[in-house]
C-alpha cells in the first residue's frame, strides 16, 4: 500500500527492540552461522520503528508519517527476518532513493554478494542507524537516504529534482521512497553508476539495473515494494 507523504516526523525513544531474553541465545547462534558464511557481514546498530496501532507507533495524518523508533542490533533484526518476521511490534521502517532518469527509466540496484540481501533488487537505500539521529532526537530519514544513494551509487541528491515522496508499507517493511530525476538519459546514468561501482573496493551492489515498464519487475528478486514504487513511477 502506498501513500503520499510531505513529512516525516520521527524520533528516537529510549529502550530495545522488544526482544525475549531466552531469545538471545538463538539470536547469537543464528548470528555465528549468517557470518561463518559470510564474513563481511557486521553486528551493527540499527533503529527499529514502533509498529501501528501501537503507543507511539506509525501513524499517518495528513500526509505527515510520524512515529518512534528504538535501538537494536543487526543480529536481532536479522534472526527477525530469517525467522518469517513474528510480529513483535516493530517495523523495519527504511529509505529508498528512487531514482529516474530523463527519459523516465527507475533505476534499481542488485545487491553484491557479500551483503545480507545477495542477489535482491530494489532502490538504493539502508537501515536507519544511531548516526542518523540528532541531538534533539529527531531521525533524519531523508538524510539517510541521500547518504546511502551517495555511498551506494556515487549519485548526489542535490543534482537531482526531488518530485515527492511515498510511503510504501509492505507487511513488516515500510520504506520511504524519496522521488529523485536525474539529468541524464537511462544509458548513461547507469554507465556513471557502474564506473563509480568499478572504482569502489567494497561495493554493495553488484550492478544497476534501468527499468521502464512495471512488468519487467515480475521477477522474484525483486521487492514487493519495489513493484509499488515502479507501478507508480512507471505507470505512464
Amino acid at each position: 500500500m502506498l501513500h503520499d507523504i510531505t513529512d516525516i516526523r520521527l524520533r528516537l525513544r529510549p529502550g530495545t527492540w522488544p526482544i525475549a531474553d531466552d531469545l538471545r541465545p538463538r539470536i547469537d547462534a543464528h548470528w555465528a552461522s549468517c557470518v561463518a558464511a559470510n564474513p563481511h557481514l557486521w553486528n551493527g546498530r540499527v533503529l527499529g520503528t514502533i509498529a501501528p496501532g501501537e503507543p507511539g507507533g506509525i501513524a499517518m495524518d495528513g500526509g505527515v508519517l510520524t512515529g518512534e523508533a528504538v535501538e537494536g542490533d543487526f543480529a536481532g533484526f536479522l534472526a527477525w527476518r530469517d525467522w518469517g518476521f513474528p510480529e513483535i511490534g516493530i517495523r523495519n521502517l527504511f529509505g529508498s532513493a528512487l531514482v529516474l532518469s530523463s527519459d523516465g527509466a527507475l533505476i534499481l540496484g542488485k545487491m553484491g554478494a557479500t551483503t545480507a540481501n545477495a542477489g535482491k533488487i530494489y532502490p538504493p537505500g539502508g537501515s536507519l542507524e544511531p548516526s542518523d539521529v540528532d541531538a534533539e532526537g529527531n531521525v533524519g530519514v531523508v538524510a539517510s537516504i541521500e547518504r546511502e544513494l551517495r555511498e551506494e551509487t556515487g549519485l548526489v541528491a542535490s543534482a537531482a529534482v526531488m518530485e515527492g515522496m511515498m510511503a510504501a508499507f509492505d507487511g513488516p517493511r515500510v520504506s520511504i521512497g524519496r522521488v529523485l530525476r536525474f539529468p541524464l538519459p537511462a544509458d548513461e546514468l547507469v554507465a556513471a553508476i557502474m564506473a563509480e561501482l568499478d572504482r569502489q573496493e567494497e561495493r554493495e551492489l553488484e550492478r544497476v539495473i534501468a527499468f521502464r515498464s512495471v512488468s519487467e519487475l515480475d521477477r522474484p528478486e525483486v521487492t514487493t515494494y519495489s513493484r509499488a514504487f515502479a507501478a507508480r513511477l512507471l505507470a505512464s
